[in-house]
């Protein structure tokens, strides 16, 4: 039964993600039939190629990857927490990978030549010591099983961005301004293959370490004392978790800018359709994912075409409902 449930679901995950995809490539301000699209990708004719193979094509791959990224780094924030407000974005990988970014715009990292690693590199260093700070932070409660570790992690992110915001203000010119904001609002506008390939590798890293770890998972959100009581060794898997969700979300968001809720939205649907299990949880919330942001920029095209709202005012508004749904509801754990 549950198998055939699990069948189903990536059966209509897929065909969604599919449909989305075509309506990704053929919004804007021209509309395309399937035969141009299919030439137009293979090279047949040249006529449109630019707008669908390296705009419209990379734009909706990168809004997939990055989704489906996010919700993966939810997963693990909230087995680590066991808290189903805890995702990227709140515990401050974000605002870390942001400075990280950031450092490279301004200039201030003194570098031979920058490369399309070089954004996801300093992105995922300053996730890494981000989230290392939270666990500094939250030293008690990263080993006692607490959910302090959320606090830690608002108070982390709130210290980077006001890093940010010193940055700013002493080193930044007015095109560097507009830059950083540019990116601190979240866009697909400078999708690339290069960031597509780049961020589907970090999406098939994150991926690979999770079903690996699936079962550890599964364990760790029973409690630590549970965990530790089974033989497993605690402290490793949440470093590990700590590591894998800094480099791969970080890695991601280089190109995207930060991009809100959706790593604690999707964990909570996916759960509520597929069980708690994390390994149909991770194939099938990685699609749910995916769908869930490319809708999103599909939305944010809809309302402002042809380049769209900053997806992350879209996932806002979106997601800030269901936070404060979470917040004041009974469900305090996973």
């Amino acid at each position: 039964m549950r198998s055939r449930r699990y069948g189903i679901g990536i059966c209509l995950l897929l065909v969604a993600l599919i449909a989305s995809g075509w309506l990704g490539i053929n919004t804007g301000t021209m509309n395309f039939s399937a035969g141009e699209i299919w030439d137009a990708l293979l090279g047949r004719d040249f006529t449109y190629a630019n707008i669908i193979r390296d705009l419209r094509v990379p734009r909706t791959l990168l809004a997939m990857i990055t989704g489906a990224v996010l919700s993966l780094g939810g997963f693990y924030m909230q087995a680590l927490i066991k808290n189903p407000l805890a995702d990227p974005y709140i515990m401050g990988v974000t605002a870390g990978a942001g400075f990280g970014v950031n450092l490279l715009i301004l200039g201030l990292v003194p570098l031979v030549s920058i490369t399309w690693f070089t954004y996801p590199l300093f992105a995922g260093i300053g996730g890494i010591a981000s989230l290392m700070l939270v666990a500094v932070l939250g030293f008690r409660s990263f080993f006692e099983d607490n959910a302090k570790l959320l606090i830690a992690g608002v108070a982390v992110s709130s210290i980077f961005t006001a890093l940010t915001g010193v940055l700013i203000y002493k080193f930044a010119d007015s095109d560097q301004i507009r830059q950083m904001v540019f990116w601190s609002f979240g866009s697909f506008n400078k999708a690339s293959w290069e960031s597509v390939y780049v961020s589907g590798l970090m999406l098939l890293a994150g991926w690979i370490y999770g079903i690996t770890q699936a079962r550890r998972l599964d364990v760790l959100v029973l409690g630590d004392l549970q965990a530790q009581t089974l033989g497993m060794r605690v402290q490793r898997v949440k470093l590990g978790l700590l590591l894998i969700t800094s480099l791969t979300v970080g890695g991601t968001v280089a190109f995207t800018g930060p991009i809100g809720f959706v790593g604690m939205m999707i964990p909570h649907f996916s759960r509520s359709l597929f069980g708690p299990l994390h390994v149909p949880n991770l194939i099938l919330g990685a699609l749910l994912g995916a769908v869930y942001l490319n809708g999103c920029d599909l939305i944010s095209r809809w309302i402002l075409p042809p380049a769209g709202l900053p997806i992350g005012v879209v996932t806002a508004i979106l997601g800030v409902p269901f936070f404060l749904y979470l917040l004041f509801s009974k469900k305090s754990h996973l």
